[in-house]
């Protein structure tokens, strides 16, 4: 089955790290009280550093609100150095979990609760048992690039994990390309690409709005099929899927292919890959991080959902960026002198003559210099990985839940989230985290919409992780700065240089002083309650991980800028956020 399918890709011999810092992603981490994750294995494949991730902290988000998603990619996106793809997705399930232990859910399903590991709730789940089996079981892709890489018959082998490590209940297939030939769990948000020419593409074969096809067996074909010790493999085709005949209840069936799946939403949009630069984990040219503002489903109301990143880049050596159709075409062709078909040497004006070794495969020799035989022999070998060209990086958030929103509030009303990233420690200690920040940290709203601040963090960061308050704890609050002060006059021309240059809160009052919210609101941003009166309040140490404000309209125009007073120290002195509620004349100018 040779299909022109886009595998998600990435640059050979570096690390293409890929961390959703907001909402908070998990990169296997569950609650581990080290540095490092304990288990890179555990849900998914993410090939990112193994001190990345943040430990699991749940929230909730209301149907039609904004949600701003966050990440940092290490290499380069949105410019010439490389072809960089980004796939935004997200899934929700009754079973779906963060799970109680780092520990694998096992494959082996006599080794769970009741033998049944979908519903054993120690471990973490995403995706289910059978969906795992079905694609260890179904034969692979055959027609996809796989360069010169020796991989095993089923859809859990690709030339990135050629050996088939299991993370989870992941099918490394589907992980590794986008947009999948099979039913899957994850429903599209948004695809990022620098090629925008692909975007019509990508929208017609989005499971959002395509139905996906796979072989449908007798039903408990592969359960009665596991009791017995036997694996058959499945079809992944139309036409070999209906020329099979299979022994099921002691009569022979065949098997029929289905088509079934869509989601029966909106495709996802379809946007130029946002610019970063190489080996870095920051901001874009705004100095903000690359971020994409996700507009809650309306039809989704669920308890467990979870967020998904994936990040791709090629090298611009490769031809046709990896995604030319040519390059599967003569990927196969028997050359024992070109194991990948891809000829370097014609392709980029290098020597040809007398065999020089110029040729894309693992570790490649090549005659540097063209020198007779009898001379002495100089060969160069290049550190070359092919199962790298064509890298999918990945992360994934913690379980978190869609709520109706509530009825008081107009389905066309506006909600915007506001909430904090990051965990203690300096950025040292994070990398690659990052330190505390309110996430956005510049919001704009129009006066009369609704604002959800709320936050969660952990109690087993590691102990020596520098910070304010009780070791391993994070915590978080706002208190209104005071009104924009010059330390001179003409000193600031730009209020930029306001508020934001000083620590100085703003003295509660009868009076409002953030975004015109009551008193009772005030105390309650500052000390997670206004009837918290007891323990250790100056550093909110008594205070729970997670806080939440609840929904409230805003009435008051105006801007807000306000300041975390934990952290404030040296780790992370500028925590700090502004909101800016432009008032309804200017929206009518602005309409």
């Amino acid at each position: 089955m040779r299909l022109a399918f886009l595998a998600l890709v990435a640059v050979a011999t570096v690390w293409g790290d890929v961390y959703l810092q907001g909402p908070r992603g998990s990169n296997n981490r569950l609650n581990e009280e080290g540095r490092e994750r304990n288990n890179g294995n555990r849900m998914f494949d993410s090939q990112n550093n193994n001190r990345g991730g943040y430990n699991h902290g749940n929230l909730y988000y209301y149907t039609g609100s904004t949600v701003q998603v966050e990440w940092t990619n290490q290499h380069s996106c949105g410019n010439v150095n490389n072809n960089c793809e980004l796939v935004l997705q997200y899934m929700c399930g009754d079973l779906v979990r963060d799970g109680t232990t780092t520990n694998t859910i096992p494959d082996d399903r006599w080794k769970c609760d009741r033998a049944n590991c979908d519903t054993d709730m120690e471990y973490g789940m995403h995706e289910d048992y059978w969906y795992y089996k079905e694609c260890k079981q179904r034969y692979r892709n055959k027609g996809l690039y796989t360069a010169d890489q020796k991989m095993k018959e089923g859809a859990y082998s690709t030339r990135q994990n050629n050996g088939g490590t299991r993370r989870g209940y992941e099918c490394p297939e589907e992980r590794d390309h986008y947009p999948y030939w099979h039913p899957t769990h994850w429903r599209d948000i948004a695809v990022f690409t620098n090629d925008v020419k692909r975007c019509d593409y990508y929208k017609q074969e989005s499971q959002n709005v395509k139905n996906k096809g796979y072989c449908k067996y007798p039903d408990n074909y592969l359960q009665f099929k596991e009791a017995q010790g036997h694996y058959p493999m499945l079809m992944n085709n139309k036409a070999e899927c209906e020329e099979q005949w299979v022994e099921h209840g002691g009569e022979m069936v065949q098997p029929v292919w289905m088509e079934k799946g869509a989601w029966n939403m909106d495709p996802p949009a379809c946007l130029p890959s946002p610019w970063s630069r190489d080996n870095h984990h920051g901001n874009n040219m705004d100095g903000f991080m690359n971020n994409y503002n996700w507009t809650v489903p309306e039809d989704i109301l669920h308890k467990n959902c979870a967020l998904r990143l994936r990040y791709n880049i090629t090298a611009g050596e490769l031809p046709g960026g990896g995604f030319d159709s040519s390059i599967n075409a003569t990927l196969n062709a028997e050359k024992d002198d070109a194991p990948t078909g891809i000829d370097v040497a014609t392709t980029y004006g290098l020597p040809t003559e007398n065999d020089r070794g110029y040729y894309f495969q693992q570790d490649a020799v090549v005659k540097v210099f063209d020198l007779p035989e009898s001379d002495v022999k100089l060969d160069l070998e290049v550190t070359l990985n092919t199962n790298q060209y064509g890298r999918t990086f990945e992360d994934r958030t913690h379980v978190f839940e869609i709520r109706k929103r509530p009825d008081d509030v107009p389905e066309n009303a506006k909600i915007h989230n506001l909430n904090v990233r990051g965990k203690r420690g300096n950025i040292v200690q994070t990398y690659p985290g990052v330190e505390y920040d309110y996430q956005p940290n510049r919001l704009e709203i129009n006066q009369d919409d609704y604002l959800h601040i709320q936050w969660t963090g952990a109690d087993s960061n590691p102990g020596n992780n520098a910070g304010q308050g009780r070791a391993r704890t994070d915590r978080n609050n706002i208190v209104p700065l005071r009104e924009i002060t010059w330390p001179k006059e003409g000193a600031f021309e730009d209020e930029a240089h306001g508020c934001f240059a000083c620590n100085y809160p703003e003295l509660f009052t009868n009076s409002t002083s953030l975004l015109g919210l009551g008193r009772d609101d005030l105390m309650a941003l500052a000390y997670h309650s206004g009837n918290h009166y007891f323990g250790d309040i100056e550093e909110l140490d008594d205070t729970g991980t997670h806080f939440d404000l609840g929904l409230r309209q805003i009435k008051m125009s105006g801007i807000w800028r306000f300041l975390c007073t934990r952290n404030n120290n040296f780790t992370n002195r500028s925590q700090k956020g502004e909101i800016r509620v432009v008032p309804k004349s200017e929206q009518a100018e602005r309409a």
